[in-house]
């Protein structure tokens, strides 16, 4: 149920991430909150990009490519998925819109 959700969320949000607009997963459990998101230098093009990573109020790069288009996209999903299974329950953003359960701890 977990690969479905996450496909189809990476659908939705590739739609997206055409238009360059931020994407943004919020995992939650308990109290705990992550935050994975792509950013882009660019709202024409698709890379460079990067994949920021925020825990505890820190926030860290954990991925950057100059050239590879939607690989930042696939880690930051890859990502979100790994915190589903340490028990997060993620949901997709695009534009500060939530598009669908990207993940949920089952």
């Amino acid at each position: 149920m977990r690969k479905f959700l996450l496909v189809g969320s990476l659908l939705a949000v590739s739609v997206s991430a055409t238009a360059n607009d931020a994407i943004k997963y919020t995992c939650k459990m308990g109290n705990a909150e992550r935050v994975i998101e792509v950013a882009y230098t660019s709202t024409d093009k698709p890379v460079p990009c990067t994949v920021n990573y925020t825990k505890g109020g820190n926030a860290q790069t954990l991925w950057s490519y100059e050239s590879t288009e939607g690989q930042c996209e696939a880690k930051a999903a890859e990502f979100a998925e790994k915190q589903s299974g340490w028990g997060f329950s993620c949901t997709a953003e695009s534009n500060g819109n939530a598009t669908e359960a990207a993940t949920s701890a089952q």
